[in-house]
């Protein structure tokens, strides 16, 4: 049976990806190793011949989230368009013959941030500048068509996705501790909501291309320079402090992130690109970035069922203590 026949939704095996790879002879891995060493939202395969490692990954058919992705084909294109800047893994082959689709990308070996924590200056100066440089490629929906779908003008959608999200949570696991924690954000996301739109005036005309995933997980530190992996989600926005925002919030332990932190990695920024307002616009961001993830434990906690009281299933508490602070 043709591989492109297999059932669409199951996992394919070892042996599978491999017999592919004998039939089709891309970049000569016939016979060689192939192991599954991550099955998240994407599939990972190691494949090594002949003393040669490289990183097979395909989003995982089986993954609850297997929509929010952008294609592999969309992905490929990305890695090859930054790869003179050098901030992604390289970019190998991109094949559309097997199911689900798949790239054949470097096997990075480095650090990841998370695994640094605390981080050094050294680090936030590196990770801000490369996030500025990436934030001035000109990855746009007029060189990449299929950006339009990732256009994001202002901050109106975040309130209805939080709503959303609240009221799904409810729905999806009908619980008091879900309701009691429901309750709680509700006039949290009021509140925000008002400050997004008295900030709303320095939205600009001027788009950047952000990469939405640029959290400390995906983030890695390789013979002192930054690379960024897993890139599944991006955007096209008005806004220039997204992706600096993204980092940020996962820059310290459980949503709370220290002051010098955010000092180094605004100026940074701001040294490699500077923009009117940027500070106070980050700001905002920042707080809509603390509320959106706030209210996504709660609703992620909801999607997967979890058996476990919502205070001890997410970092909900703290999580909730800093949005209150920060909205004081």
């Amino acid at each position: 049976m043709r591989q492109g026949r297999r059932q669409m939704g199951r996992v394919p095996t070892v042996d599978e990806v491999r017999a592919h790879l004998n039939a089709r002879g891309l970049l000569r891995l016939v016979n060689a190793s192939v192991e599954l060493v991550a099955a998240r939202n994407h599939l990972v395969f190691r494949v090594e011949k002949a003393g040669q490692v490289f990183c097979l990954r395909m989003i995982n058919p089986e993954s609850y989230r297997r929509h929010e992705w952008i294609t592999m084909a969309e992905e490929y294109a990305l890695l090859r368009a930054i790869e003179p800047i050098g901030l992604g893994p390289q970019a190998y082959y991109l094949d559309k013959h097997f199911e689900p689709p798949f790239l054949i990308q470097e096997f990075v070996r480095a650090a990841c941030f998370n695994d640094l924590k605390p981080l050094a200056e050294e680090h936030l100066t590196a990770a801000a500048r490369a996030i500025a440089i990436l934030n001035a490629m000109d990855i746009s929906p007029a060189h990449f068509p299929f950006m339009r779908k990732y256009v994001r003008k202002d901050y109106g959608g975040s309130g209805r996705v939080w709503y959303f999200r609240l009221f799904d949570s409810l729905r999806r696991l009908p619980r008091r501790d879900v309701l009691r924690w429901a309750l709680r954000i509700l006039p949290l996301i009021g509140r925000t909501m008002g400050l997004l739109s008295r900030t709303a005036p320095l939205l600009g005309s001027e788009f950047s291309f952000h990469f939405d995933g640029a959290h400390c997980g995906n983030t890695y530190w390789r013979d002192g320079r930054v690379l960024f992996l897993d890139w599944q989600k991006v955007s096209w926005r008005n806004d220039p402090s997204f992706t600096l925002v993204r980092f940020a919030t996962s820059a310290g332990e459980g949503g709370i992130v220290p002051e010098s932190v955010w000092q180094t990695l605004i100026a940074a920024y701001t040294e490699v690109r500077p923009l009117p307002d940027f500070g106070e616009l980050a700001w905002v961001r920042f707080v809509e970035r603390q509320v959106a993830d706030l209210v996504w434990v709660l609703w992620d906690h909801a999607r997967r069922q979890d058996s476990r009281p919502v205070e001890q299933g997410t970092s909900v508490v703290p999580r909730y203590a800093e949005v209150r602070r920060m909205l004081r």
